[in-house]
């Protein structure tokens, strides 16, 4: 029972002595309560002054450490005297931020035998888009607002807010003000919709650009037009340029021309890729030891193309959103640029030297082929599909099947493509070029299939697609060489 007692009492002891001690957070005096550096162009560092104060009877240690790498303190701590002060220097780097902005610092305080107390220093303010123009400031004071609508990603959008447009700005004299928008965004392109029509405009193609009410519309009519707009800021005339739209509409005709010729090429490639080509070869050598007549082995051969079209083409879409979102940061960007430069010369090698094994009369041992266990798997579906009676539904299972399981090797040419597209194209103008690709895809499947229900055996197209096996690869190889050329100039 004593014992007890005097174990209270010891807690007692402890809890009033802890009670007593000065507590530093509550003696320090921070001044400014909070800071608030007001607003900055992002790229610019905002500096302040903190003034912390002892208000205690003890020397005191106090700290500041930065929340987040934004901010920075210089000196990082200050040992004050009862009754005295001291000041910190505050830096915020706005490199990485727009709009309103609330971050931190968390302020340690102690009394010489470690930290007594701490909370929380908050730092307020907002980041706006920088002003771009001639240093020293615009010629006469002369300025205009950009509203500029454009889907992330979009190489050419950001090179010509980083590079073009602030030069255009320079040589002119105008002081450029530029909102960005993410025309991806569904309200976004609904608030863009509704200016096209209070200005009388209706959408055509992105990127989308708006100044003193005039909308362009395109990389090659914002090119074309955009410079008379800009030098006729503060004067009342207004630009006129009635063929400008003619003009940027056969630019991206013909851009869209330059764009095609390689995707289509990509398609026609990848549909005699060996991966795909040999797999349609067993398909109707299946197709013919089951009994299947030429007009079944037609029927088939469609159902199951307009399948493996659909599969791809949801496949591609996929990969192709998910391409463009991580196109728009920047340093994600510049990874993926060169992760994908690096692999295309490694399939351009690869394909090289399957040409030589194929050369040498080695085909069996090239690289670039479906693993053993993934034909072994779309073998035996195949086996099993085209004895059914349900032709329909089980060549449309066939075609998904086959699809996805052959991926795992066409999509060395698919994937490479996407990424393409991901650089010269948003997504509403990329879609008819992936249309294009599929259609290119399939093509040699309708051919096939066109020749199998004219009479042609399955062992003479296998004849000829051996024959030119080779010189598929080296297509393959000039393929990839090129996109790689593409990726490494753009």
């Amino acid at each position: 029972m004593a014992k007890s007692r005097a174990f209270v009492a010891l807690l007692l002891f402890i809890s009033a002595a802890a009670i007593l001690k000065p507590n530093s957070a509550t003696d320090l005096g921070l001044s400014p309560g909070l800071w608030d550096f007001g607003t900055v162009e992002r790229g610019e560092t905002a500096t302040g002054i903190l003034r912390a104060a002892n208000n205690g009877t003890a020397a005191m240690r106090v700290t500041l450490t930065p929340a987040c790498g934004c901010l920075r303190v210089d000196p990082p701590s200050i040992d004050l005297p009862p009754g005295s002060s001291g000041s910190f220097k505050l830096f915020f780097d706005s490199a990485d931020d727009l709009g309103k902005v609330s971050k931190a610092y968390i302020v340690g305080s102690g009394d010489g035998d470690g930290p007594t107390g701490s909370r929380l220093y908050s730092v307020e303010g907002t980041v706006v888009e920088p002003a771009l123009g001639a240093a020293g400031g615009p010629a006469n004071g002369r300025s205009a607002d950009i509203s500029y609508y454009y889907a992330p990603g979009c190489r050419s959008c950001e090179r010509f807010l980083s590079e073009e447009l602030p030069r255009l700005a320079k040589d002119l004299g105008v002081r450029v003000h530029v909102e960005k928008k993410d025309a991806l965004d569904p309200l976004v392109f609904r608030e863009l919709e509704q200016r096209l029509e209070e200005l009388g405009g209706v959408f055509s193609a992105f990127p989308v650009l708006i100044v003193a009410d005039t909308v362009i519309q395109g990389d090659a009519e914002i090119g074309e037009r955009l410079p008379a707009i800009l030098a006729a800021q503060g004067r009342e005339d207004r630009p006129a340029s009635p063929d400008s739209r003619e003009n940027g509409e056969a630019g991206r005709a013909v851009g869209e021309g330059f764009a095609a010729l390689p995707v289509l090429i990509g398609g026609l490639l990848d549909g005699v890729n060996p991966c795909a080509f040999t797999t349609l070869i067993f398909l109707l050598a299946s197709l013919a030891l089951a009994g299947r007549g030429r007009r079944d082995v037609l029927v088939i051969g469609l159902l199951f193309s307009f399948s493996v079209f659909l599969t791809y083409l949801a496949v591609g879409l996929g990969f192709f959103a998910a391409l463009r979102a991580a196109a728009g940061f920047a340093a994600v960007s510049l990874v993926l640029r060169w992760i994908l430069f690096a692999s295309l010369i490694v399939f351009a090698g690869l394909s090289v030297y399957d040409f030589f094994k194929i050369r040498a009369g080695k085909p069996a041992e090239i690289v670039l082929q479906l693993p053993l266990g993934l034909k072994q798997r779309i073998h035996a579906a195949i086996r099993t599909r085209v004895r059914t009676a349900a032709i329909a539904g089980s060549s449309l299972v066939l075609g998904f099947l086959v699809s996805l399981f052959e991926f795992a090797c066409t999509g060395q040419v698919y994937l490479p493509t996407l990424a393409y597209l991901v650089r010269i194209r948003d997504g509403t103008r990329a879609l008819p070029l992936l249309l294009l690709y599929n259609l290119g895809f399939i093509a040699p499947l309708l051919a096939v299939f066109t020749a199998a229900y004219l009479g042609v055996g399955s062992k003479v197209i296998a004849r000829f697609f051996q024959n030119h096996m080779a010189a598929i690869k080296i297509g393959l190889a000039v393929f990839f060489l090129g996109l790689a050329a593409f990726t490494l100039a753009g």
